[in-house]
């Protein structure tokens, strides 16, 4: 399971918390090997920068920040930089940060940054679900959800791949629901709800599956048992709570090592 730090606060307040910091130590060693040295020249901009994007990796990485957002944040001081270098207008930082906000609007508070599973974990959870007991006539047809789809990739590989399921997306930020809806068209057993993860009910499903972060994984947990019907299954990829126990784990043959954990629910 990958080493993260959580905490209380939400990923936005640390992401400006490192580029602040940054910029404020970069100063201070400017400042001070130029008084060292006897220096009047300013180092250029676009070695601050660096140097800026730079301290901000590293405490982006010690706060527990993915990958993602340490490439941002390197690129974050010097895209300043060049802004103000090509004179770059205004307008475009501003829709830049609308993008930003349709697409990862539920980072900040649900603490669920934007993971994809690849091609690869498709293909392991088809599998999983060959291994499921098969349709029960009575009950109707099996219930699949992803909570956090994301684009839509999960559920369309699976959709197409288990017809005898139906296959629920489950996202609530805007740019990522509107492509899932439209990856979806065509696919009878496949649909997405505009929803956050915490309103959707879960005693409909047969499994659950969540790619989330560690922060929301202990109250998942907690909702799935209280709440999944008896023999149902929760699968998440990568985390899980470090103080919950989970009935089995499986390894993914791709690059980033990805484990699946496993809880069956019973009751009483």
């Amino acid at each position: 399971m990958r080493g993260v730090v959580t905490s209380s606060i939400g990923l936005l307040p640390k992401v400006l918390g490192a580029q602040i910091f940054s910029f404020v130590l970069v100063l201070i060693v400017a400042w001070g090997l130029s008084a060292l040295f006897g220096l009047t020249a300013r180092p250029p901009a676009l070695v601050l920068a660096f140097g800026q994007g730079t301290v901000a990796v590293v405490l982006s990485r010690i706060l527990g920040l993915s990958c993602g957002w340490l490439l941002a944040q390197f690129a974050l001081p010097l895209l300043a930089w060049a802004g103000l270098i090509f004179d770059v207008p205004s307008w475009v930082f501003l829709a830049a940060f609308a993008v930003l906000v349709l697409v990862y609007s539920n980072t900040s508070k649900d603490q669920v940054p934007l993971y994809l599973s690849n091609r690869t974990t498709w293909a392991a959870l088809s599998e999983l679900l060959k291994q499921e007991s098969p349709l029960d006539v009575q009950k109707g047809r099996r219930q699949f959800a992803d909570l956090g789809s994301g684009l839509g990739g999960t559920i369309a590989y699976l959709a197409k791949h288990h017809p005898e399921w139906d296959f629920i997306g489950v996202e609530n930020a805007p740019v990522p629901y509107a492509v899932c809806k439209l990856r979806l068209l065509g696919l009878n057993n496949a649909h997405v709800r505009f929803e956050n993860i915490w309103d959707t009910d879960l005693s409909r499903f047969d499994v659950v599956y969540a790619f989330l972060s560690p922060a929301p994984m202990p109250r998942l947990i907690e909702c799935a048992m209280r709440t999944m019907k008896p023999s149902s299954l929760l699968i998440s990829n990568s985390f899980w709570a470090p103080d919950q126990p989970f009935d089995g784990e499986a390894g993914v043959n791709d690059r980033r090592k990805t484990r699946l954990f496993f809880k069956r629910i019973t009751k009483g």
